[in-house]
């Protein structure tokens, strides 16, 4: 359920469908009007350039929805049109839907974060698992591996039936000392807020979160979406018009993670709440420690000089302004959700066809309404062999659950192994790029310890720790 991941470290999802008329519009006050013509050209090019069936794309501006449009299908197969109602599977912009369960249940006094999740999850008291927090669950330094369920138990027992089996093999790594994204970590989260909470997690979503943000269609539930305007997911390589997810993906233990129904208008509702310090209409539907819980970055990104997550929530600056932002994506979806606080900006952006995001929509609207330039890439450093000294640094096995990879010296160079041996090559003090045969290059981050001795590689926010 995002980021996503490359190289076989970590899966390369699948790219994307065709054009597409819009359907329904807006509300578009007269300082941006001229933006939105513009707007809605470049989101029909992307589907085009993409292959993508449908899309929704929202607006936020001072407070407001300014923009909400829905083109292209819902369902290649029916050609039924996308339409300001039809709901869309978010993927991990979920997480901060949990977080905002969660912070509401710690603001009365109702879950401690920092407490060991036994407290809650009493069958965990004497396993290792049951050691680590709700606040290192939410922020991915639990040291909890990661997978990406798309199919599995159903019924809404199935969350406390997985999370009450879960083993101390789920560590990779000790707690705190990295950041590695882990959908059984937000998985987990939703069990504890389940346990604190004392009902079904997707029932406290409904009554805290979501029906008093005014979002009356978003659901968890797939029999409940079935019933309304709800949208398929498509996947398919990149030359091709794709073709619809089938079984319909579903697996209630992963909800917390990545499993939410909701349409991009709903979803400006719960930006506007965010960023209006948990108001909206006038009325107090977060709470204010909980909001501020949610948007203050904890664990910092390798790779990123700026970067922190928070709760359910990447934390960063552009153009000096704050910015908050998670993505998704699952089986045939992809969504994106960034806000500019400072400016009361927010751009939503929902998908139905999995692998192939549509690029340049946020930096348009925030270059235009805010005068956000998008942040210039940093220059690339320069590849390099490396002293024998700063080889030795890296060489070594890495592992993470299943996946396994080792750098090893030959010859006075450095091999990524994989299965497959693959040359590799420093690049300034922070990478290595590894450069398959065949294949496109691969940047691995390098975290290091204190002595400078790689301990982790990381990719896609996902780490692999150095093995003994």
């Amino acid at each position: 359920m995002t980021p996503r991941r490359i190289l076989a470290v970590l899966s390369l999802v699948l790219p994307l469908p065709g054009a597409a008329q819009s359907t329904t519009t807006v509300v578009a006050p007269a300082a941006n009007a001229a933006l939105w013509p513009e707007l809605d050209s470049l989101i029909n090019a992307e589907l085009v350039r993409t292959r993508t069936p449908g899309a929704q794309v929202a607006v936020v501006v001072d407070g407001k929805v300014a923009y909400s449009k829905a083109f292209g299908v819902a369902d290649i197969e029916t050609g039924r049109a996308v339409t300001d109602r039809t709901l869309f599977r978010v993927g991990s912009v979920t997480k901060m839907f949990t977080a905002a369960l969660l912070t509401q249940l710690a603001s009365k006094d109702k879950l401690d974060l920092q407490a060991p999740i036994s407290t809650y999850v009493t069958e965990l008291a004497g396993r290792k698992a049951g050691t680590v927090s709700t606040h290192q669950l939410l922020t991915h330094s639990a040291g909890w591996l990661d997978n990406a369920i798309p199919f599995g138990r159903m019924g809404e027992g199935a969350l406390g039936e997985v999370m009450r089996e879960v083993s101390d093999t789920l560590f990779f790594t000790e707690p705190s000392r990295v950041i590695s994204y882990s959908n059984p970590g937000y998985s987990m989260a939703g069990y504890v807020g389940e346990r604190a909470g004392g009902s079904r997690y997707a029932t406290q979503m409904d009554q805290q979160v979501l029906r008093p943000m005014g979002m009356p269609r978003a659901t968890f539930r797939p029999l409940e979406a079935m019933t309304q305007d709800f949208s398929q997911g498509h996947v398919g390589p990149p030359t091709s018009n794709g073709i619809i997810v089938r079984p319909f993906t579903e697996n209630t233990a992963q909800w917390a993670a990545g499993f939410l129904f909701a349409s991009a208008g709903e979803l400006a509702r719960f930006t506007i709440a965010l960023m209006g310090d948990g108001m909206i209409d006038g009325t107090r539907v977060l709470a204010s420690d909980a909001v501020r819980s949610m948007t203050t970055g904890v664990m910092p990104i390798p790779g990123s000089r700026t970067a922190k997550y928070g709760y359910g929530l990447m934390i960063d600056t552009r153009s000096g302004q704050r910015v908050w932002q998670h993505g998704g994506s699952i089986n045939g979806f992809d969504s994106q959700v960034t806000m500019f606080p400072d400016k009361h900006l927010a751009v939503i952006i929902l998908d139905n066809r999995s692998g192939a995001p549509l690029n340049g929509i946020i930096s348009l609207v925030a270059l235009r309404v805010a005068g956000v330039t998008p942040a210039p890439p940093p220059p690339a450093p320069e590849e390099r062999v490396g002293t024998a000294a700063e080889r030795a640094q890296v060489v070594g096995r890495y592992r993470m659950g299943t996946t396994s990879v080792e750098i090893v010296e030959s010859n006075d160079s450095l091999v990524f192994v994989q299965g497959t041996r693959s040359p590799a090559r420093l690049a300034g003090t922070e990478q290595i790029v590894v450069a398959p045969v065949g294949s496109p290059k691969v940047t691995l981050l390098l975290v290091r310890g204190a002595d400078g001795r790689v301990e982790y590689l990381h990719q896609g926010l996902r780490a692999l720790a150095r093995q003994p």
